[in-house]
């Protein structure tokens, strides 16, 4: 985004709108941070190459799947003839600066640039992004310092009048069609989730990036425009255009300051183009993959490791389009295509929460979605109808040779999309069947919706049990203690029914509940055991890990949904064997890490207790009796070598007083059932 649009465009909106252009960059940062949020959500949800594509196929289909795949490409491919066309312009102004004769076209320097970014792309250079980072960094700083320094000396020493005298002189509808015309210069946030799949740690970096990438683009480009329209008045502005920048420098610093805003115009352009072709590779191979184009653009170069052939198709259509010379129409065909799958993002965030599927889980969440996401989208459309007529017809023509494409070639194919994957998330964890044996000899019993409702859409099973002595047979049990068992339970139905949830019942007897209550876990396949103990609503969950089989996604998928309901201190404890070997103890806090950081959950430090080995029941007594309060809430992940049986013993034995917390048993799959 801090490229090419910074230099070209103060001058375009400048002479548009006059100081209202300000308010344009405003109401378009506005508009692009809603969607920035949304697509934040989307991509922690699936962090996955393909960016507003992916999003939109695996949310509404084929249909418009293709559209947005194909009209993304597309409008990065007008986005980056945008920026080589600019990078023509400023290559020109700086050999006429440097009193160099041209006479050929300054098209010939965009096509040599297009060929030059193509081979770099293809050799894969990983030299060429480090150089990149450090050219923005250092462009962004020169600017702001430059700026700030000549708007002070222009105004204060010497005294210069603001150029200015209305802030809206075309009216409000120009300002409007000023955002149309620039907000081609906040494409660049969603190439962040174009590249979702490599990115390190989404679930926090994919938000903080989208959302600040935004934030700081605005502030500069509002600032630039400022000091841009003190200067010069609209006349002028309209007729430097896209050099405008470059002569407001001249005037403010003298022909120092003309040269390095020349000079950094042309990096930047360079700069903006080569993100941009980049991730127009990654658009074209996202679709290819999915087969809604040919495969053939997916291959991989053997020697490179890059998709060649995707880059060779757009670097050829970039010079195609760049036979034409009108620069707006660029910005704005690329702004219309991309307001598009803008608006298609904001959709999909509307009908993900309308009817979320069950692996919608994104870790990022908007909020007031309904309204952002609503509005963002209806914004988007509306910014549409201000373009020129122009940009309007080349853009509805565009997309109605897709619509084309997608009856003639892609409906007859039977093109099916994987649901995405979360790497944090284990999807059958995420809608649990969890067991919730409740003793009915017990006089009293509450249930603890605090704990119920930190597990969201499970599927529950209440089930009511009595142990009845050894020498009984089940059916004399049932004859005996049915009636006022049935009581009992429906007192504890009643409760659940109160506190809104749904669930299925079973009550039964028995000398052998422990076996019978395992048998129905093996049988049914539960993910999750609640033991119910009086409960008031708690500040800390208790986790002991002993084993690194337990740190799994499915621990790490079941914090994530505490984390959305409740802000709950966690308190790990690790049990490790008395040994002066700390290797484990490393290897362990590095797993805990990672995963707790997943789902952005910060924990307290981690209790370190040195035992000889333990047995699963002598950990838990451990816990409950030295690490974990009777409000506290204890957390309880499997290992492999899990035995089941026993420690269902210890929770469920009729009148156990040894384990004061209640339990959330987290069934490892994993786990043998002949235990």
């Amino acid at each position: 985004m801090l490229g090419a649009g910074i230099f070209v465009f103060p001058g375009l909106a400048g002479g548009q709108a006059g100081f209202a252009a300000i308010l344009s960059f405003l109401i378009g940062g506005v508009i692009a941070l809603a969607v920035a949020a949304c697509t934040a959500e989307l991509a922690t949800a699936m962090p996955s190459s393909g960016g507003g594509y992916f999003f939109i196929s695996r949310t509404f289909g084929n249909f418009l799947g293709t559209v947005t795949g194909i009209a993304q490409w597309i409008g990065l491919v007008f986005a980056c003839a945008f920026y080589l066309a600019s990078f023509g312009e400023y290559a020109l102004t700086i050999l006429e600066n440097l009193n160099i004769q041209w006479n050929s076209s300054e098209k010939l320097f965009s096509f040599f640039f297009t060929l030059m970014l193509l081979m770099i792309n293809i050799l894969g250079t990983k030299k060429v992004g480090q150089l990149q980072n450090a050219m923005v960094i250092l462009l962004t700083v020169l600017l702001v310092l430059m700026f700030t320094y000549g708007l002070f000396d222009y105004l204060e020493i010497e005294e210069k009048p603001i150029a200015f005298t209305a802030i809206a002189p075309n009216g409000i509808s120009s300002i409007f069609g000023t955002t149309a015309l620039i907000f081609t210069a906040y494409l660049g946030f969603v190439q962040i989730a174009n590249i979702g799949a490599e990115v390190k740690n989404p679930d926090k970096n994919l938000p903080r990036s989208l959302i600040w990438s935004v934030v700081i683009a605005m502030g500069l480009y509002v600032f630039i425009m400022f000091s841009c329209v003190v200067t010069f008045p609209q006349e002028e502005l309209r007729k430097f255009g896209e050099t405008a920048t470059i002569e407001v420098a001249r005037k403010m610093l003298g022909n120092t300051g003309a040269l390095i805003v020349l000079c950094g115009g042309l990096l930047a352009a360079l700069s903006s183009a080569n993100a941009t072709v980049i991730s127009a590779s990654r658009s074209v191979y996202a679709v290819s993959k999915d087969k809604l184009i040919s495969e053939r653009a997916s291959k991989i170069n053997e020697r490179f490791g890059t998709p060649h052939v995707a880059l060779i198709v757009t670097a050829l259509l970039i010079a195609v389009i760049l036979i034409r010379s009108k620069i707006e129409i660029f910005a704005e065909v690329a702004s219309f295509l991309h307001l598009i799958i803008y608006a298609g993002i904001c959709l999909s965030v509307l009908k993900l929460r309308i009817h979320p599927p069950k692996w919608y889980v994104p870790t990022f969440r908007v909020p007031i979605a309904k309204v952002i996401a609503g509005s963002a989208a209806l914004s988007c459309i509306g910014l549409m109808c201000f373009m020129q007529s122009l940009s309007i017809l080349i853009s509805l023509g565009i997309l109605m040779l897709i619509v084309a494409y997608y009856f003639i070639h892609v409906r007859k194919k039977e093109i099916s999309f994987p649901a995405p994957n979360p790497p944090h998330v284990d999807l059958p964890f995420i809608n649990p069947d969890i067991l919730i044996p409740v003793d009915i000899s017990e006089e009293k019993k509450d249930l603890p919706s605090t704990i119920l409702k930190i597990i969201p859409r499970a599927e529950m099973w209440l089930l009511g049990y009595k142990e009845t002595p050894e020498q009984t047979e089940s059916e004399q049990s049932e004859k005996k203690y049915k009636k006022e068992g049935e009581e009992k339970f429906e007192r504890i139905k009643t409760q659940m029914e109160e506190d809104d949830f749904s669930f299925d019942s079973k009550l039964i007897f028995g000398n052998k509940i422990v076996s019978q209550i395992k048998q129905l876990i093996d049988k049914n396949e539960f993910q999750i055991i609640l033991s119910l103990k009086p409960y008031s609503a708690s500040s800390q969950v208790v986790v002991p890990i002993y084993h690194p089989s337990q740190i799994s996604t499915r621990l790490s998928t079941f914090f994530r949904n505490l984390k959305s309901r409740n802000q709950l201190k966690i308190k790990v404890i690790l049990f490790e064997e008395d040994s002066n070997d700390p290797s484990n103890e490393t290897e362990l806090k590095k797993a805990l890490k990672s995963l707790f950081s997943s789902v952005d959950i910060n924990t307290q430090d981690y209790d370190v207790v040195r035992k000889k080995e333990l047995s699963h029941q002598e950990l838990i007594r451990e816990v409950s009796a030295n690490y974990a309060q009777a409000e506290d809430l204890i957390i309880w992940p499997e290992a492999e070598e899990q035995k089941r049986k026993e420690l269902l013993e210890l929770i469920f034995k009729p009148g156990s007083k040894e384990i004061k917390s209640p339990i959330i048993m987290l069934l490892n799959d994993a786990v043998e059932t002949e235990n």
